[in-house]
């Protein structure tokens, strides 16, 4: 298949593919065949003997990604399982989570959406009696991504200095005039700092991150030379799609990991994410200078027919857009442009109804696009009406509806029991159905180190009675352990240190090596081990972890970001077909940590050494680790142990009514870390009798998450893998609008930020009236820019035929006219007439 297509071939996409040792900047319009030529390029390298796991290729959408993975699949079917090919945030939360020993997060860390961030600041807001009608809490998540940009112009060591880093952005803003005048601006001033530094202590106190922190964290650790040098060795290749969505900070990421070449292909027409930062003239600019790459422009339209490709070159010119004309490759005249002009808004209305209802008898490949959400759902709800069945963003957003996150909620508790924003959902469900006045206690006891998620951890009357216990009798085990690489589900461990440890100090330890099935590779320069070495003196897999379980029998489990430890041999030990290592009680010293010093600018283990003076020094070696994890945990246990009497008070007041939903939660968290995911999702809703909670709707919805998490079940992982999997997915995926399919038999009503990347046989751009497309803003702001390129996206989506409409309501939209009069044709509504404009 891949001889057939690299025959099929113009020229310029030949070059593109042939090029293998240079960096590229591939400049391709909408429909010139980017995607298969990226594939077709990463399918080249290998057979050209680049290894395909130094390729990283990354992209903007999971849409995008996902159409990647699978043309290469075509060509590639077995070495594609070992490249990475990931959207950059997807990435980002990848070398976050690989991170473990110097993240500010632990592991797995849950990564919420921007769902879960409005009604995060919704309740520190009320809480702190800070309401006013004028701020909208969207404003307060732009003001907070504001900042954490901002925050990395400054040095590494003032990263997270944030009182400095707003009085420098609001002193930024005054200088170019850009605050100040609205009422928002002045609560802004007022509170932002105090709900950044709150909302941003939630996330941390419940190991969550949010979508701008994948940027800020992994910036931060790409700026720390080990970290670099391992990473930066990792990929040869890194080949990014969509470039034009790139902003300055995700660019400079880019640049810290691109050793020997780094490609970038897009199109500047397509910019239409300018208010995140995306600026791609600037960006490519820079790339120019950094990389000296060669330029390649793909200029053969295969999509559009000849007047709607012509058309589209036509307004690029008369918009002063980026001039990349395109040639169609379809000998297909096709139809001119159909403008529909209606009387009232009601009327423009009714004239798409007529089109699609005739448009549907000919083809079920149909989207209406808008400026506005509120315009589609206003089109949405007439189509209803009519019988037209049609899809709204509402409809796409599954991981977003409800009765999917809170049955989420309980797979995220599952493996990261100290979210307890996840907690906080699972305690409002039917299921559960606590008290509000309970859980306003229980989360009200963080002065004697009992948190939320403390409550629910044990049924002693002290959360760290069995932590105490344990050290008494020194039967704590504290562990870490070395691998050949970043990933749990992947890499192997090549070294596991234990030691048991207690008021005695240390009174046994295990230090075993193991032979790796695969090469240590880079990581040698992390921890030392060489292949020579692990075959010589390493003991068999199988045989050590044996081991290992024997020496933990009857411990209580301790490590610095210990989760990490944990999933990586019990990932191996179900690639080797051994028991699971059972339930254990385990203290991770991150967490603790976080209790007893929550103003620690970050709680890595060498950052606690130093404040404690450990005699022990940490460093990769994996002994050495836990021997200063045991100093530091002998620290904190002092402190915890001051705070006993206040928590038994609390314990005394409240923790008779905990039992009941301890138990509970303890019943669904013990099953779904023992069997499989669908089965999981069958005992919440059969055994748990969850499907009395929900109406028939819910109930369709939840069947189709059923279906979702069956074809992401992979029955080589071990349990909680699948779980770190899904709930990566859900929160990467949070639109359905990127998965085609869900539109069959329904009209997509969508707006163009929403559209792009699809395509679609008819399209229909609603509402091309001045002050909604281009909008008010950028009319009264002067800044049209992105509006064009916005509109660009909205012509470039159809393949056969086009139709734009507006009102006379208001004047229709400048765009219109921008488009020559040779491709389209103008029709009033109820037909009145039909002419050449």
């Amino acid at each position: 298949m891949f001889d057939a297509d690299y025959r099929a071939l113009n020229n310029e996409q030949k070059q593109v593919v042939d090029t293998l040792d240079q960096n590229l900047l591939v400049l391709a319009p909408a429909g010139t065949g980017k995607t298969k030529v990226i594939a077709l390029r990463t399918a080249y390298l290998v057979q050209h003997q680049q290894e395909p796991e130094k390729i990283l290729c990354l992209t903007f959408t999971n849409k995008a990604a996902k159409e990647m993975k699978e043309r290469i699949q075509l060509y590639i079917p077995e070495q594609i399982k070992k490249m990475t090919i990931k959207t950059f945030h997807s990435f980002c939360y990848h070398l976050i989570n690989h991170e473990k020993e110097n993240s500010h997060f632990s592991f797995p860390c849950t990564l919420i959406d921007e769902a879960d961030s409005l009604a995060i600041i919704e309740k520190i807001i009320q809480t702190n009696k800070l309401n006013d009608d004028s701020v909208y809490y969207q404003q307060i998540i732009s003001f907070f991504e504001d900042i954490k940009r901002h925050s990395l112009t400054f040095p590494l060591e003032e990263r997270y200095h944030y009182k400095m880093i707003v009085e420098d952005y609001f002193k930024s803003q005054d200088q170019l005039g850009q605050l100040g005048r609205r009422r928002e601006d002045s609560f802004l001033r007022r509170f932002g700092l105090k709900l950044l530094n709150t909302y941003r202590r939630y996330l941390l106190e419940n190991n969550c991150i949010d979508f701008m922190d994948l940027i800020v964290e992994a910036k931060y650790l790409l700026e720390q030379p080990e970290i670099l040098a391992k990473w930066r060795k990792q990929y040869d290749v890194i080949q990014v799609d969509e470039m034009q969505d790139t902003s300055s900070r995700e660019y400079d990421i880019l640049k810290l990991l691109a050793g020997r070449q780094l490609s970038l292909f897009g199109d500047f027409n397509q910019t239409i994410y300018e208010w995140r930062g995306s600026n791609p003239h600037q960006m490519t600019a820079e790339y120019r200078r950094d990389f000296s790459p060669l330029e390649i422009h793909l200029k053969i339209n295969y999509r559009s027919t000849k007047n709607l490709l012509e058309a589209a070159n036509g307004y690029i010119s008369s918009s002063r857009l980026y001039p990349m004309q395109c040639i169609a490759k379809a000998s297909n005249e096709g139809e001119k442009i159909t403008i529909l002009e209606a009387g009232t808004k009601e009327e423009e209305i009714s004239l798409l109804e007529i089109a699609i209802k005739e448009s549907m008898e000919n083809t079920n490949s149909i989207a209406v696009l808008t400026r506005t959400n509120e315009y589609a759902k206003k089109i949405a709800y007439s189509f209803n009406k009519r019988g037209i069945e049609c899809t709204v963003i509402e409809d796409t957003k599954f991981f977003r509806k409800k009765e999917v996150k809170e049955l989420l909620a309980f797979y995220d508790y599952s493996i990261n029991d100290r979210n307890g924003h996840a907690l906080l959902k699972l305690g409002q469900h039917p299921y559960l159905n606590m008290p509000n006045w309970l859980l306003g206690e229980l989360r009200n006891s963080k002065s004697c180190y009992m948190y939320l998620h403390d409550w629910f951890k044990s049924d002693s009357k002290d959360p760290y009675a069995i932590l105490f216990e344990a050290y008494t009798h020194n039967n704590i085990v504290v562990l870490d352990v070395e691998s050949t690489g970043l990933s749990t589900i992947k890499d192997d461990v090549i070294q596991i240190a234990a030691i048991r440890y207690g008021k005695e100090g240390v009174v046994d330890q295990l230090d075993i090596l193991l032979k790796p099935t695969k090469s240590v590779g880079e990581s040698y320069y992390v921890h030392g081990f060489s292949d020579d070495l692990l075959q010589k003196e390493g003991m068999e897999p199988k045989e050590a972890l044996k081991q290992f379980v024997h020496f933990i029998q009857g411990a209580v489990l301790v490590g610095h970001n210990v989760n990490y430890d944990l999933q990586i041999i019990k990932s191996m030990m179900s690639r080797y077909k051994l028991e699971p290592i059972g339930e254990y009680q385990v203290y991770d010293t991150l967490d603790l940590a976080y209790k007893v010093y929550p103003k620690l600018s970050n709680h890595k283990l060498e950052t606690l050494s130093k404040l404690i003076v450990t005699e022990t020094i940490p460093t990769h070696n994996a002994m050495q680790d836990i021997l200063a994890t045991s100093e530091v945990l002998s620290h904190l246990l002092k402190h915890i142990e001051e705070k006993k009497q206040e928590r038994l008070e609390k314990i005394e007041a409240y923790g008779c009514y905990v039992n009941e939903y301890r138990e509970k939660l303890a019943t669904i968290k013990s099953y779904l870390l023992t069997h499989n995911l669908t089965d999981g999702l069958t005992f919440l809703m059969n055994e748990c009798d969850f499907k009395g909670y929900y109406h028939s709707s819910q109930i369709e919805t939840i069947r189709n998450l059923y279906r979702i998490i069956n074809e992401l079940e992979d029955q080589t992982l071990s349990y909680e893998d699948n779980i770190i999997n899904l709930l990566a997915f859900s929160a990467l995926h949070y639109s359905e609008i990127e998965q085609s399919d869900l539109f069959k038999g329904r009209i997509p009503i969508i707006t163009v930020h929403q559209a792009k990347g699809l395509e679609f046989d008819e399209v229909y751009i609603a509402g091309c009236n001045d002050k909604t497309f281009p909008s008010y803003r950028s009319l009264k702001e002067h800044q049209l820019g992105e509006e064009m390129r916005l509109f660009y996206v909205a012509l470039t989506r159809a393949k056969k035929k086009l139709y734009i409409s507006y009102h006379q309501e208001a004047p229709k939209s400048i765009f219109i006219d921008q488009i020559s009069e040779d491709y389209k044709t103008l029709k009033r509504y109820g037909g009145i007439s039909k002419n050449t404009i």
